[in-house]
C-alpha cells in the first residue's frame, strides 16, 4: 500500500530545558509534514512543555530521569511503523528522516543512524576523537562498519524497538539500542549534516567515559568469552617484558635467570592464546550476527519507494 513517508513514522523528541532548540525542531517537522510528534520532557524548568504543545506535539512526562529513561518511555508510546528518535537542540536536519527512512524500507532495516558526516566540526574536538574510538570498538564487537554509531538521530523499526531490554542509563542509550540491533537485526546509516547546538551542551567528556565503560559491559553481555580471553591476552606484555630482559641478562652478562624464563614463557604463551580465542570468538559471533541478519525478513505497512 503506497503512503506519504511521514504517515509511516512517529517522531520522539527527550528534551529537558530545550525551549529555544525544540521550537527551532518542531518547526522543522512540521514544515516537512512531521506532525505525529512524542516530546518526552525531563521535568523541564523553562518554557519547554509549553512550547511543545504550541506546535500540537504530545507531551509526556518522563518517569525516572536521563536520556535513556525518555527515550525508553517514548517507544512504549508509538504505534506506527517506524520510530525517529532525534535531539531537540537544532542539531540535526528533519529533511533527512525521508531517506533515512527510506532507506530502511528498502535494504530491511530494523535502525538507519544518521550519521553525522558533514558539520563535523560543530562536534567538540575531544567528542569527536572519543566517537571514533567508541564507534571503533563498537564495530569489532557487532562486525559492523558504522562511522557514528553516537549520533542523536536514528530511526529504528518499531517492532524492533519494543523489543529492546533497556540495559543502560543516560547518553548510553544509542550505543544500548544500536548494540541490541545489531544482534538481533540489522542495522545501517545515512550521512546527515550536523549543526550547531541551540542552547549550552549537556553532553561532557566525562559522559564519553561512561558510555566507554557501557560498551564494555555489553560487550561482556553479548560476548563475554571475548572478554576473558582480552583479558588473558594482556598477559602477553609482562611476558614480551620479561623475555627481553632474561635474554639480555644472559646474551650481555651470560646469567641464566632460568626460572623467570619459565616465567616468561608462560606469560608468552598465555597471552598469545588470550589473542587467538579472542580472534575465534569474534569470528563466531560475527558469522552469528550476519546468518541471523541474512535469515531474518520483517513485513512493513510502508511501501518501497
Amino acid at each position: 500500500m503506497h503512503r506519504d513517508l511521514s504517515e509511516c513514522i512517529t517522531v520522539v523528541i527527550p528534551a529537558k530545558n530545550e525551549e529555544k532548540g525544540l521550537e527551532f525542531t518542531l518547526k522543522e517537522l512540521s514544515e516537512l509534514g512531521f506532525n505525529d510528534v512524542i516530546v518526552v520532557d525531563g521535568h523541564s524548568t523553562d518554557n519547554t512543555v509549553n512550547v511543545a504543545r504550541k506546535y500540537g506535539a504530545l507531551v509526556i512526562e518522563q518517569p525516572g530521569d536521563g536520556k535513556a529513561d525518555a527515550v525508553y518511555y517514548g517507544l512504549r508510546l508509538v504505534k506506527k511503523p517506524y520510530v525517529l528518535i532525534i535531539d531537540g537542540d537544532g542539531t540535526y536536519d528533519p529533511s533527512y528522516i525521508r531517506p533515512m527512512v527510506t532507506k530502511a524500507i528498502n535494504d530491511d532495516l530494523d535502525e538507519v543512524l544518521g550519521a553525522r558526516t558533514w558539520g563535523r566540526e560543530n562536534i567538540p574536538l575531544i567528542n569527536r576523537f572519543g566517537n571514533r574510538i567508541l564507534t571503533s570498538l563498537f564495530n569489532v564487537m557487532f562486525g559492523t562498519t558504522l562511522s557514528d554509531v553516537l549520533t542523536g538521530m536514528y530511526l529504528l523499526r518499531t517492532s524492533m524497538a519494543k523489543a529492546i531490554i533497556p540495559s543502560t542509563r543516560g547518553f548510553s542509550v544509542e550505543v544500548d539500542i544500536a548494540s541490541q540491533v545489531a544482534s538481533m537485526g540489522k542495522i545501517g546509516e545515512v550521512p546527515v549534516k550536523y549543526r550547531k547546538r541551540i542552547g549550552d551542551p549537556k553532553l561532557r567528556w566525562t559522559h564519553g567515559i561512561s558510555i566507554g565503560i557501557d560498551i564494555i559491559r555489553l560487550m561482556a553481555r553479548f560476548n563475554p568469552l571475548l572478554i576473558l580471553a582480552l583479558l588473558a591476552s594482556l598477559l602477553v606484555v609482562p611476558g614480551i617484558v620479561l623475555t627481553v630482559y632474561v635474554a639480555s641478562q644472559l646474551i650481555v652478562n651470560h646469567v641464566n635467570h632460568f626460572i623467570w624464563g619459565i616465567i616468561a614463557f608462560q606469560l608468552d604463551t598465555t597471552g598469545l592464546l588470550g589473542i587467538l580465542i579472542s580472534l575465534t570468538t569474534l569470528m563466531i559471533k560475527r558469522m552469528e550476527y550476519r546468518l541471523i541478519r541474512l535469515f531474518t525478513k520483517r513485513e512493513t505497512e510502508c511501501a518501497p519507494v
